[in-house]
Order: structure tokens, then C-alpha cells, then sequence
């Protein structure tokens, strides 16, 4: 199916006209906005407003490096309870993380999708997390997941 971009991603920048799988292109790319089907009506539709795509897309940069900017100075901490050896007893996934990174922010603005993690954190530690606002900024946090507060200060002392 080609599609016009609506939005930066790894496919390329707004306007670009690309090739992708239907049930990518139906499933993901059109419900999220980030594209829309290349026909001459949407052409042009495309080409009266592109100027808006543009304009969010700055937004969406602007956001992005003001998050990176807040998160640079600051550790995201989570409490957990865990065992002697350090294995927790739940786990810690992106959706906990997001919720912390949105308090830290005070806003809503980062969702469980845009945390990239391979596999839950499963144990006490320090890790660090790729957050994926916008394919133009990449954003590394600091997770540091503790059994008590003065966990935290003693593992940040040694890392």
C-alpha cells in the first residue's frame, strides 16, 4: 500500500510517499495519524495542510528535548518490594516506568509505548531505559529500582 508520512519515523520525513504492508499501514501508521493513503484527494488535502504536520512535528521535538532535558537531571526511582538476594517479587514493566516519568514531569505526556524495554526488570539494580518520543531525539534514562530509599542513595554512590 503506498501512504503518504504524516510524521517523522524511521520510514522517512512528512511528505514522503512510501511502500509498506497493508495491515501495517491499516493496523498501525493511519489509527496513530502518522500516515494517511496516497491518493490524489489526500494529495492534495496533504499539501493544503502540511504545514500543520510540519508545525506538530516541531511541537513534538520541542517536547521531546524538554523532557530529555528534565530527565538528564534526574534519576527515576522505584520502590518495589524484593527479596534478600534482590529478586523482585513482582516486576517492574513500562507502564510503572511511564507513570513515574509522568510524575517526575508533572504532565502526562509519555505513554507505556514509547518506553522501549527488552524484557521486564526482574531484580533490584541500576538500568538504563531508551525512551522513543520522536525518532529525531533519543532519550536515555536512568532507572534505579530499590527495595527502601536509603537503598537508592547507596546504589547511586557506587555506581
Amino acid at each position: 500500500m503506498k501512504i503518504i508520512l504524516t510524521a517523522n519515523s524511521k520510514l522517512g520525513k512528512i511528505g514522503d510517499v512510501v511502500v509498506v504492508k497493508n495491515g501495517y499501514a491499516k493496523n498501525f501508521l493511519i489509527p496513530n495519524k502518522k500516515a494517511i493513503c496516497l491518493t490524489k484527494e489526500n494529495q492534495k488535502t496533504f499539501e493544503a495542510q502540511k504545514h500543520l504536520y510540519e508545525q506538530q512535528n516541531a511541537n513534538s521535538i520541542d517536547l521531546a528535548n524538554s523532557i530529555k532535558s528534565v530527565l538528564e537531571q534526574k534519576n527515576i526511582i522505584i520502590i518495589e518490594n524484593a527479596s534478600d538476594d534482590g529478586h523482585l517479587y513482582g516486576s517492574v514493566n513500562s507502564t510503572l516506568i511511564a507513570k513515574k516519568i509522568n510524575e517526575i514531569i508533572n504532565g502526562n505526556k509519555v505513554e507505556r509505548n514509547n518506553i522501549i524495554l527488552q524484557k521486564p526488570i526482574k531484580e533490584v539494580g541500576l538500568y538504563q531505559i531508551n525512551l522513543n518520543l520522536h525518532p529525531a531525539v533519543e532519550i536515555l534514562a536512568k532507572v534505579v529500582v530499590s527495595r527502601s530509599e536509603s537503598e537508592v542513595a547507596s546504589m547511586l554512590a557506587n555506581a
